[in-house]
């Protein structure tokens, strides 16, 4: 990698834009990701998740668009001509700080298809953050400024007149006395010698300590040390007569570019996208958001829990981004491509009327080829990624020469696609995302038994509706015709185990189930008590916490809970259940303390 590093920089340098992929240890769940969700709440859902799954595979294609070559032939039309340089990273954390999950699925989905994890175990580059980075540059600074300091002491000769500061005074315990002792002796007779050097092996980083402090005390004049590195990755000491002070300096030049090499190492990948950021060109990715999560965390910042924050952040690192995937939502290309995975688009768009101009590869030794597919290695994966957008940029003559000011892909930079979200799938990190009206939407509970056609037989009164289930006692329903929401929750028929709730409605119990869970896991240290509180809908029903009692002790004997759509699903159940249980007041009676709140407005 250290070796490669020039030549990576020089790639990105002269690049004209970028593809990248991951692949990942593990995916973060979508199964609280509602189709009417907001992107911010998408986002603060997935960083609240805080999965710890990380990216053990980074590709980055590098694309150089250049003029085209003069010909003389002035008629024939001249296209420019189009390189690429790919690579692909593995990626894996060193050291013992570093903790990360693993999802069992996503790990045999990467076996399955090829994923060489000795490799990764192996060779994988580590990575930091930035304020990681900066740490381990901040320390080794001041390591080699004491190593320099005690040096220039000792050139001057005032190096007795104090302790040297980075010897902290240990007492020798009485176990480790007799191989001081051993050790002393062996130098005794190293001096008394003709030999050049001596080898002290057999010691771990604690003896080693008490044998550096040993000499410092008795043969700082007359001995010089370093610790060196055997084949079997044994550390040992190495012991010289004294050097003078040119032959201290020469050394110590060398252990310092060995360390910063070293650190460039330890640093790892994170050099590479610090690079890429610093490029300021456009960067090209397909269904990028979790990518694009994954990759700020691991190799910049912790993501910050404000939404604005994130966008802010994001444009700082990366300011041109490109969404391949939300792209395809245009509706000219749309005509065309009717799926938007990845190897289907590839397929589209190399067909008329799209066009994939022809690109060669930069280092034929590292090409790739579609022939040869190799699909979720993250390097394939970058270059048919850049060739997709290729293809599609074709559909609309976009001038590759100047790609950030054609028109039409102005529309859709910065802008990130989410998926599962019907009427507003992407995030804007240019501004606000557009908002739309919700009155038309319900959220419905019914029996497990019920099917398509009995939600829509009860809804039939108000004309056609567009279904999106959330499980199978649970849904959504949207009316085409908006003017008839009005009356929905006034006349929609009666039946057992069936309710409906404005989306209003829906948005208050999603919340107040969250200020719940959040009550029950602050209190989760001091005897897990917390308060259950009911779910309004339509007019004054009220549902008692049973379900949620029966939860929270499940949870108290290490069970598994059901997802957010489960337990929402639930309330709607309790509330038909509860209604003919229910006291005059409208309240019933539970085992269970509960908060209670005199008028809906506390509420």
């Amino acid at each position: 990698f250290a070796e490669q590093l020039p030549e990576i920089r020089k790639a990105i340098q002269e690049a004209s834009f970028f593809a990248i992929d991951c692949e990942f240890t593990g995916l973060a769940s979508d199964r609280l990701i509602f189709p009417f969700d907001t992107p911010e709440e998408v986002y603060q859902k997935t960083v609240e998740a805080n999965t710890q799954y990380i990216i053990v595979q980074f590709g980055l294609c590098a694309f150089r668009v250049e003029p085209a070559a003069d010909d003389d032939d002035e008629s024939a039309p001249t296209e420019p001509r189009l390189t690429y340089k790919c690579y692909n990273f593995y990626c894996y954390p060193k050291g013992r700080t570093h903790i990360f999950s693993c999802q069992g699925e996503s790990l045999r989905f990467l076996a399955d298809h090829g994923f060489d994890f000795n490799k990764l175990f192996r060779e994988g580059l580590s990575f930091a953050t930035e304020a990681e980075a900066e740490r381990l540059r901040s320390d080794l600074k001041e390591r080699q400024a004491n190593r320099a300091a005690a040096l220039q002491a000792a050139a001057d000769g005032t190096a007795d007149d104090a302790e040297p500061a980075d010897v902290n005074m240990v007492p020798v315990p009485a176990e480790h006395q007799e191989q001081i002792d051993e050790t002393a002796a062996k130098i005794e007779a190293f001096l008394q010698s003709n030999d050049t050097e001596l080898i002290v092996e057999n010691c771990n980083g604690f003896q080693r300590k008490l044998i550096y402090q040993m000499i410092e005390h008795k043969y700082q004049q007359r001995i010089s040390t370093s610790t060196i590195t055997l084949e079997n990755n044994h550390k040992c000491i190495k012991v010289e007569r004294k050097r003078t002070a040119q032959e201290d300096q020469a050394i110590e030049q060398k252990r310092v570019a060995q360390e910063n090499e070293d650190l460039q190492t330890m640093i790892g990948l994170s050099v590479v996208l610090q690079e890429l950021s610093k490029a300021r060109k456009l960067v090209i990715g397909h269904n990028i958001f979790l990518d694009l999560l994954y990759t700020i965390r691991q190799f910049f910042k912790p993501l910050p829990t404000d939404f604005k924050e994130f966008k802010k952040l994001t444009k700082e690192i990366f300011p041109l981004l490109l969404d391949t995937k939300y792209l395809c939502t245009n509706a000219e290309i749309k005509v065309n491509v009717n799926s938007s995975i990845l190897a289907h688009v590839y397929e589209a768009v190399s067909k008329a009327p799209f066009s994939i101009p022809k690109v060669q590869s930069g280092m034929p030794e590292y090409g790739y080829s579609v022939e040869e597919q190799k699909e979720h290695e993250a390097g394939y994966d970058a270059y048919l990624t850049g060739l997709c957008f290729l293809g599609l940029a074709s559909r609309f003559n976009m001038d590759l020469q100047n790609l950030t000011k054609d028109a039409t892909l102005k529309q859709y930079l910065n802008k990130i696609f989410i998926a599962r979200l019907l009427d507003n799938n992407y995030i804007n990190l240019n501004g606000k995302e557009p908002t739309h009206s919700r009155e038309h939407i319900f959220y419905v509970t019914f029996p497990e038994t019920w099917r398509t056609g009995d939600i829509v037989g009860k809804f039939k009164p108000f004309g056609s509706v567009h279904i999106s289930w959330l499980n199978n006692t649970s849904a959504f329903v949207s009316l085409h015709n908006r003017i008839a929401s009005s009356s929905v929750l006034k006349t929609i028929g009666y039946h057992p185990g069936f309710a409906v709730h404005s989306f209003a409605q829906f948005t208050q119990m999603k919340l107040q189930r969250l200020g719940f869970k959040r009550r029950r896991d602050d209190s989760a240290g001091a005897g897990k008590q917390g308060a259950s509180a009911g779910a309004t809908a339509g007019t004054k029903r009220t549902a008692t916490a049973d379900n949620s009692n029966a939860k929270k002790e499940a949870k108290e004997k290490g069970e598994t809970l059901g997802n957010e759509e489960d337990e929402l699903a639930s309330d709607g159940d309790e509330q038909d259940a509860n209604d003919g249980d229910a006291g005059a007041d409208g309240w019933r009676t539970v085992k269970r303390a509960r908060t209670t709140f005199a008028t809906n407005d506390d509420w």
